[in-house]
């Protein structure tokens, strides 16, 4: 029996900073083939995980945005930036927040434009915005979110029923 080829990494590929679109051509695959989760944050910051290449050894930071952007934000980290996650809970300061996550996505990727203008994403992101930062304004939201300062007004608003009838009717059938 033939012995399997070896897997190997494309950790040298990225710089310190890199985006990994989530789907599409496979990238992502090809970097989670040698890259394993050594720890989550979890609670709050349930977007954020440590990992490790098995073939090179290289730690990195990753944000996972699957909300907006559909990406994962990787930081490359030396030792000591993951023995202090692993030992002390301490992570870098890049991604810690999911307002420093969407601002990363703004910049170095693109927004989803959603079929429903209501999508559940864009509700849950601009409530956990408003959480973290109660006076952000529905400027920044946009901007964040990849839509206009009018939408975000209308989505902090409760929807009026004969909105939902009519937004339900014409939503495109796939």
């Amino acid at each position: 029996m033939p012995m399997p080829e070896a897997v190997t990494c494309i950790c040298a590929t990225f710089g310190d900073l890199a985006v990994v679109p989530m789907g599409g051509d496979g990238l992502d695959e090809r970097f989670f083939a040698t890259v394993e989760s050594i720890r989550d944050h979890g609670g709050e910051r349930w977007w954020l995980h440590l990992a490790r290449c098995t073939a090179c050894g290289q730690d990195w930071m990753i944000a996972q945005e699957e909300r907006i952007y559909d990406d994962y934000y990787l930081k490359r980290l030396n030792s000591a930036e993951a023995e202090a996650v692993v030992s002390a809970n301490v992570w870098p300061a890049e991604f810690l927040t999911y307002e420093a996550v969407l601002r990363f996505g703004q910049r170095h990727s693109k927004a989803f434009h959603f079929l429903d203008p209501r999508a559940g994403s864009l509700l849950w992101t601009i409530e956990d915005l408003r959480k973290a930062r109660p006076d952000i304004s529905t400027h920044e939201i946009g901007e964040l979110l990849g839509i206009s300062e009018a939408h975000v007004a209308r989505l902090m608003r409760p929807e009026r029923w004969h909105e939902r009838i009519v937004r339900k009717l014409t939503m495109p059938r796939l």
